[in-house]
């Protein structure tokens, strides 16, 4: 008897969207979470009746015919999703050695800006926005094989890709760039990456970059609404979401194919297929057990390298952040020019012997999404990169038994996180109300990312590509998608889910988008003028209470 046509471990972007499509191909799907509430970096929390969303800062590609427009549109989930824009007119802005610049949406003026602020280095700009643009249009070409003739002009029609996508972006702004600070600020987006320019393929930061091209935008509601979303999907169609369900290992018969799952509780779930949301980590080798694994995988497996991770200080502040200068979109600090040396040190365990870090990110959730505003008090996020070494030995503490160490370490972080910010946004700390500090260790418990990595697996050349985990793994019936195998990121992930979903039922992603009828909806996040009236009823209710404690 099985208990499911698909189990799918984790609740996650890339999780959520295998299910919904297997669901809506006529599958039984079980989506099993071990955490209370579903999403995985996508799940939103509350802290001192505050609202805060770890893993959602922003997300690309949702303006009409773009990627993650067409993958919510065509599952049937934009009709329950709603976007603010981040301001389009500084979606990042970014401040390094002290000097400021603003990215804007469109890659045409957004050149147009970088060559009136570096005249001398046009011919340089010029050409590396030419090969951005080209490299990022090629990427998804290389998958679009559907015949023989096909075949024949993927070298013609990824020329770009081909020469220059494996070159590292350190080398590709070297050697067309002379000033550093357009260097720096063309590399501010490694962030969304988490590698530093000299390890970076010119080819993912190029994904990363065009990403964005036409635009950033926000979840209303925060990120929590994006895998509710996807569940009343899931529901509508058959399947169930069970949280507090993690999973021990996956069953596999005496032929090695998955067949179900023990949970940690010891019930056993069966299944014809398995697809697992968790790290390539986590699945392989608690989950199946190196024992049945090739000596292929287990010796990628041992190679693995992890991206960087993080601290978050998640915090509240009793002023209208916009008096400081801030915006919708984000922040970008980085004390140094030198983005190579600051990420270096950033990850060594040293750095907790200074008194601030190298940089950080900062965003303010309640004007990415007016509608998280509660008439007093502001809700922001500021993040910055740490290695995990520093972070290893507290691994296997359970929260409410922390040891005196870690929380000493802790309490260090978050005195180096406030002095930061307030080198970010002069005159915010001030006006700190609420904060709570995450930290790798976080990470590690509430969304199982080994070493606390906020990218799934790192990102360089040989991890990327053809050489990422593949959704269909060695193991038959056993299916993987998330962060460490397609792309990372929500969009990232939601694309892994579909491929995931389409290697497990044997058909093309494209077969699986089958609705034809809904529209995604964006609203300027700065312009009320573009809201429908349930939001800007919502937002005035908030106005008009701030107005009477006033």
């Amino acid at each position: 008897m099985l208990d499911a046509d698909s189990i799918v471990i984790g609740s996650g972007s890339g999780g959520m969207v295998a299910a919904v499509a297997l669901a809506q191909a006529g599958e039984r799907v079980i989506v099993l979470e071990q955490h209370e509430v579903p999403g995985g970096w996508c799940h939103s929390f509350t802290r001192g009746g505050y609202h805060f969303s770890p893993g959602v800062h922003y997300v690309g590609q949702l303006s009409a015919g773009d990627s993650t427009a067409v993958i919510y549109e065509g599952l049937g989930v934009a009709d329950d999703l709603q976007f603010f824009e981040l301001n389009p007119e500084a979606l990042e802005q970014c401040t390094v050695a002290g000097q400021r610049f603003d990215y804007c949406r469109d890659a045409g003026r957004l050149e147009a800006r970088f060559l009136r602020r570096f005249p001398a280095d046009a011919n340089g700009i010029e050409e590396y926005f030419f090969l951005a643009n080209h490299v990022y249009k090629q990427i998804p070409l290389i998958g679009e094989v559907h015949s023989f003739i096909d075949l024949i002009k993927v070298p013609y029609r990824t020329r770009h890709m081909g020469r220059y996508g494996a070159i590292s972006l350190k080398r590709m702004l070297e050697k067309r760039v002379r000033d550093p600070l357009a260097r720096a600020f063309l590399t501010v987006q490694s962030g969304d990456h988490g590698l530093p320019p000299r390890l970076a393929p010119f080819g993912l930061h190029c994904g990363v970059m065009g990403h964005y091209f036409n635009g950033g935008f926000y979840p209303v509601g925060g990120g929590m609404s994006i895998p509710l979303a996807l569940r009343k999907s899931l529901k509508k169609h058959g399947g169930a979401i069970r949280l507090k369900s993690r999973v021990r290992r996956i069953l596999l018969d005496k032929d090695k194919r998955a067949i179900g799952v023990e949970l940690a509780d010891g019930m056993s779930l069966r299944s014809k297929r398995v697809v697992s949301n968790a790290d390539p980590h986590q699945t392989y080798n608690a989950m199946v057990g190196r024992e049945y694994l090739s000596r292929v995988l287990k010796k990628k497996l041992d190679s693995t390298r992890y991206s960087v991770a993080a601290l978050s200080l998640f915090f509240a502040v009793d002023i209208d952040p916009r008096k400081l200068g801030m915006d919708s979109g984000n922040v970008w600090y980085l004390r140094e020019v030198d983005f190579d040396g600051s990420y270096e040190r950033a990850r060594s365990p040293r750095i907790f012997s200074e008194d601030e870090f190298e940089g950080l990110f900062v965003t303010a959730m309640s004007l990415k999404d007016p509608t998280q505003f509660n008439g007093r008090h502001h809700t922001l996020e500021a993040v910055t990169f740490v290695g995990y070494e520093a972070f290893r030995a507290f691994e296997n503490s359970a929260p409410g038994s922390r040891s005196a160490e870690y929380l000493q370490l802790k309490d260090k972080a978050l005195r180096m996180m406030v002095k930061t910010l307030e080198r970010a946004v002069p005159g915010l700390t001030k006006h700190i109300v609420f904060s709570e500090l995450g930290t790798p260790i976080t990470s590690r418990h509430f969304v199982d990312a080994t070493d606390g990595a906020c990218y799934g697996t790192e990102k360089t050349l040989t991890q990327l590509g053809p050489f990422a985990y593949r959704n269909k793994s060695e193991i038959a019936n056993l299916f993987l998608c998330g962060a460490s195998t397609s792309a990372h990121g929500v969009s990232g992930a939601a694309c892994s889910g579909l491929h995931a979903a389409a290697a497990a039922l044997g058909c093309k992603s494209k077969d699986l988008l089958k609705n034809k009828t809904q529209r995604m909806r964006t609203y300027s996040a700065e312009d009320p003028g573009t809201w429908p009236e349930a939001i800007r009823a919502k937002v005035e209710r908030a106005g008009r209470l701030i107005s009477l404690e006033i």
